[in-house]
């Protein structure tokens, strides 16, 4: 009981003389104000500053055992590659799909890409039907392309799919935008050496090319004669630790080719996907 009362009043006796000490630097603060002095500033401690990590530092990085990195810095990748599918939608009664490879190379904010794909197309009844009138529709036989995009990195973040098995990701939202090369396999039959590399590069497929592609063509086809293609639109980059990168695209075909003789297709839109890797 003695014990108590002593440990009682030691605590009342601790706490007062921490008052008065209180008051005491009111009573000087509030005398150097009367007198007409500023009152000092509270000293900032610095003492831990050393010892402080930003937050963004900490989500890059394990902390203790119970937590792992979950973003990919794709910026640091030395380079990207892999595999890409793709199904044209060339607004006409033929159907066209895209299988190739693609090459990337992160420029800071901007992802620049090359890309070279099979694109297979076929006829369907009512391509057949029309080939039995004296019409056509214009579309574009099989082909080689290639590709060259540049993108821009407009919103990125960390996400947590909500399927559990599906680990934490980087997620980029971006504006792409490329140009398309199309090669005709075939075309260049028959013409002179001396004029081979200028229709390569051509924007408009010759006259000798079009003859050459009348066998490939297909039952009611008119063969566009465009050799290049401008494309943008806008693309989803889901990068997963250590660096499997899934892409889906959706690309509109703008007319800047359209204005030119028998070019036949000017809008026209393509949705893609790309799996592949960033080392």
């Amino acid at each position: 009981m003695i014990h108590e009362a002593t440990l009682a009043l030691v605590v009342l006796l601790g706490a007062g003389g921490a008052l008065a000490d209180a008051r005491a630097d009111a009573g000087v603060a509030a005398g150097a104000l009367a007198d007409g002095g500023v009152a000092a500033a509270p000293v900032e401690d610095t003492t831990l500053e050393r010892y402080r990590t930003p937050l963004e530092a900490l989500t890059e990085r394990p902390i203790g055992e119970a937590s792992r990195a979950v973003r990919f810095d794709w910026r640091r990748s030395r380079v990207g590659f892999g595999v890409l599918g793709s199904s044209v939608i060339e607004l006409n009664s033929f159907a066209s799909a895209r299988v190739g490879a693609y090459v990337r190379k992160a420029l800071g904010n901007f992802m620049l890409e090359g890309a070279v794909t099979y694109v297979h197309t076929w006829g369907s009844f009512s391509t057949y039907q029309l080939s039995l009138t004296p019409f056509r529709q214009f579309a574009r036989p099989s082909r080689l392309e290639v590709d060259v995009n540049l993108s821009y990195a407009l919103a990125e973040g960390v996400v947590t799919p909500r399927v559990s098995f599906i680990p934490p990701a980087e997620l980029v939202f971006s504006a792409t935008a490329g140009l398309r090369y199309l090669y005709y396999f075939g075309a260049l039959a028959g013409v002179p050496a001396t004029e081979v590399l200028a229709a390569l590069f051509a924007p408009r497929v010759t006259d000798r090319e079009a003859d050459n592609l009348e066998p490939q063509r297909l039952p009611g086809m008119q063969v566009a004669r465009t050799r290049y293609s401008v494309l943008a639109g806008f693309q989803l980059d889901l990068y997963l630790r250590p660096g499997l990168a899934v892409t889906p695209r959706v690309l509109v075909s703008l007319p800047v080719f359209g204005g030119l003789p028998g070019a036949g297709l000017s809008w026209w839109w393509e949705l893609s996907l790309g799996v592949g890797a960033a080392l």
